[in-house]
């Protein structure tokens, strides 16, 4: 491969003869015995060693080039089959030479002294040899001169196998000579001096016709070759160390995991493999474990992408959903590029994984198994499985080759075998968070097919009063037209009287085991809060729509179960926020999550920032469909009257409003008891708060039982108004007069609320809960 100038590349020609050593194993062809190593970083040169009868070295030196995509010049071919021609006119001249034949001697700079020396010593020598004969004195020990070939100033010979066993005489005249000369022994070689000429001028022709032709680009693999650019990946080796592993291939694990495609139904004797970010020692090696006589070896070109794309511009804290000022795009990832028609069994690509901070958020990493996906879904075809083998050290991307499709892992080898159908789809995705994957204002909605197999889900632990909360999310959905099933996940903290509240509601109580969050403190509010792993287990259902248990459904968002696993909104930065997600059960996922529990740690503390290191490739869904209530503190007050305007359209334009803060039903119904509070107003909203209430209102009394006051709450909630009094808050909510009639209504043992108040700030900390009764009482 030249230069892409190849005038600036100098040339270097050596042509050697002389036996092949006998420790090679001879050779029937030339095309399939080629031997390529890497050249030391010194020195940028480009050995290509043919294991001809001559044994001919080339030697190309080269400046590095950045060019990827380089062939071989026709020159350079021509070169060399008129050098393997050559041996047909030496073995001519050693016959001639045995029978006595003639010849003639040229050099670039004659001497006629030297040329009559010569001539005088063979002359003698022939004389001497017809009179002593084979039988009679021995021969000269001195051997003959070589065929000496020179191009520049590295001089190089070539010469027969019969003058190799002779020596010829150094004389001072033949040192004088030796910058450039053909020499053509007259007798002992017995070549003419019109064959040669004619050969010197074919190869002189054919190394200036090498340099002057230019570099010819091959935009595409040769896919009827069994070794591909090979060359290409050494240009390539190291070039962009995002996309470098330094991991060793662990060969007998990468055997014994396509060792599962040659047994059983999915035995394949022939397979046709892709390779990806292999360098060319380890596609040596990969040779040498499935031999070209029964498979097919490829290397796949990929482009690495630009250094200006960071996993914050795919991930951005915020795009423009409702395209008022522009349209949100995606930069491009480059393409594998692969011949059409060419088709792989198995797609083998070496993933980087540095296991440091943030390792699962790589773009190189992600281009790689996007490219590996792309490779897989372009060879299937009906009838026909592509594999995909992973060598790396990290675990693949859950959702994008989720664990359900692994057939085998050994070592770091993991071989998968997806479902190309759903593998398509995902790659229709926009490749990061930059575009919405669902559009706001589609208009159509894409709908699943089996609805049996989908469900809404929320889990409530160690808190009985999200109950309330749980009960209007199920009617908020019913209200909303969805017919799916409700599946609620509770812990032993629950009880019956709760769980019959929320069976009631047309939710389908499931008992769970709490998961505990290793780095919380005890007692917490995030100490238990990893049980929300236990969503995975749902295996009798293929999606579910994981929602909070302290938000509303405003419009029908069944179309969700369309979008794979992560689908969300956004949260701050490159996260998601998990108050709505869609995930896809799978008892492997939920392994993969506890594997991991004591590894990773929490941005937050909490589940949330778990579930974002673990499924860092997520897919944007518009804030409408998880919109926080919440005032930010940069929000301009254009901003927030927009937002106040959207919590209270009829009809609605949101189609779930996520409550924070306080939540609606431990307040009282007349005002937002955020406002009471200095550090929980960016989280008021009365219009948001009359909007939970209006759902509330349509629940049959016998639900609305489940959202009663606890005496507790009443003091908290009088204690709030009267420090707001005291500081004068100046929105003026502690003014209202509080006509919620759950303030009287007590179920408890305990009712006179007003007695707690005597000591609050004293002791409201360490105060235990009341029990709570196990019936409902009114006074």
């Amino acid at each position: 491969n030249w230069q892409r100038r190849p005038e600036t590349a100098p040339l270097l020609i050596t042509v050697a003869a002389h036996p092949p050593p006998p420790s090679p194993p001879r050779r029937r062809s030339i095309s399939s015995h080629i031997y390529r190593a890497s050249p030391p970083p010194e020195l940028a040169h480009r050995v290509l060693l043919l294991n001809l009868p001559l044994r001919l070295l080339l030697v190309v030196d080269r400046e590095r080039s950045s060019a990827r995509e380089e062939a071989t010049a026709p020159g350079f071919l021509l070169l060399l089959l008129l050098l393997v021609g050559s041996q047909g006119i030496l073995r001519f001249g050693g016959a001639k030479r045995r029978n006595g034949g003639g010849g003639s001697s040229i050099t670039g700079r004659r001497s006629s002294s030297f040329s009559r020396k010569v001539l005088e010593r063979r002359r003698r020598r022939r004389i001497k040899h017809r009179t002593d004969g084979p039988t009679g004195a021995a021969l000269p020990s001195r051997r003959r001169p070589r065929l000496l070939f020179r191009a520049t100033k590295f001089g190089s010979t070539f010469c027969s196998e019969d003058t190799t066993k002779r020596r010829a005489s150094k004389s001072k005249s033949f040192k004088d000579a030796e910058n450039f000369e053909v020499l053509v022994l007259e007798k002992s070689c017995g070549c003419k001096f019109k064959s040669l000429r004619i050969l010197l001028i074919a190869i002189i022709s054919a190394t200036v016709l090498t340099l002057v032709t230019p570099t010819l680009y091959e935009r595409q693999l040769q896919s009827a070759s069994r070794y591909v650019d090979v060359g290409w990946m050494w240009d390539r080796a190291s070039s962009d160390p995002r996309y470098a592993s330094s991991a060793d291939v662990g060969w007998e694990d990468v055997y014994k995991a396509l060792g599962n495609l040659r047994s059983g139904n999915n035995r394949q004797s022939h397979l046709r493999v892709g390779l990806l970010n292999f360098n060319s020692t380890e596609y040596g090696s990969w040779t040498q474990l499935l031999p070209a006589d029964s498979h097919v070896i490829s290397t796949v070109r990929l482009e690495h992408a630009k250094d200006s794309v960071t996993w914050q511009t795919l991930y951005p804290e915020w795009i423009d959903e409702e395209e008022e000022t522009e349209i949100p795009s995606c930069p491009s990832l480059p393409e594998p590029n692969v011949p059409r028609g060419a088709r792989f069994d198995v797609v083998a690509v070496k993933l980087p994984c540095t296991r440091v901070a943030g390792w699962s958020r790589d773009v190189a990493r992600l281009h790689l198994q996007l490219s590996a996906a792309k490779l897989a879904v372009a060879s299937s075809k009906r009838n026909h499985d592509v594999h995909v083998l992973f060598v790396t050290d990290c675990f693949p991307i859950p959702n994008l080759f989720p664990c359900k499709n692994l057939v085998t892992r050994e070592g770091s080898a993991w071989l998968y075998s997806p479902d190309s159908k759903a593998l398509r789809e995902k790659l229709r995705l926009p490749v990061g968070s930059c575009e919405l994957a669902v559009p706001l204002k589609a208009k159509s909605r894409l709908f699943s097919v089996d609805r049996r197999r989908e469900a809404y889900a929320t889990i409530l632990h160690s808190a009985s009063e999200y109950v309330c909360g749980a009960i209007s999310a199920a009617q908020s959905i019913r209200q909303a037209g969805s017919t799916r099933d409700l599946v609620i996940l509770v812990d032993e903290t629950i009880s019956d009287h709760h769980r019959r509240g929320l069976e009631a509601a047309g939710w389908k109580v499931r008992v769970i085991q709490r998961i505990r969050n290793p780095k919380a403190e005890r007692d917490a509010y995030n100490e238990w809060n990893y049980s929300k792993f236990r969503l995975w287990q749902l295996t009798d259902y293929d999606k579910v729509i994981f929602i909070d248990a302290d938000l509303l459904i405003l419009r029908n968002v069944d179309f969700l179960f369309a979008m794979p696993e992560i689908a969300a909104t956004g949260n701050n930065a490159t996260l998601f926020n998990s108050g709505v997600m869609v995930v896809e059960p799978s008892n492997c996922t939920f392994r993969l999550l506890m594997d991991h529990i004591d590894e990773i740690t929490s941005y937050n503390g909490g589940d949330q920032g778990y579930l974002n290191e673990i499924f860092t490739w997520w897919h944007r869904v518009p804030r409408h469909m998880n919109f926080l209530k919440h005032f930010w503190e940069g929000d301009s007050e254009a901003m927030k009257a927009k937002k106040t305007q959207l919590f209270g359209a009829d009809p609605p334009v949101l189609y779930v409003l996520h409550y924070l803060g306080l939540k609606p039903w431990l307040c009282f119904r007349d005002y937002d008891c955020n406002w009471n509070n200095a550090g929980m107003r960016e989280f008021a909203s009365d219009v948001a708060h009359a909007r939970w209430w209006k759902v509330h209102d349509r629940m049959p009394r016998k639900l609305q039982s489940y959202c009663l006051l606890r005496s507790r709450q009443k003091a908290r909630l009088e204690w709030d108004r009267r420090q707001a009094e005291k500081a004068n808050s100046q929105d003026g909510h502690w003014r209202l007069n509080v006509t919620d009639t759950r303030l009287k209504t007590c179920f408890e043992k305990f009712c006179f609320w007003e007695s707690m108040l005597w000591h609050w700030g004293e002791n409201s900390n360490r105060t235990k809960s009341v029990p709570m009764a196990a019936t409902t009482a009114r006074s």
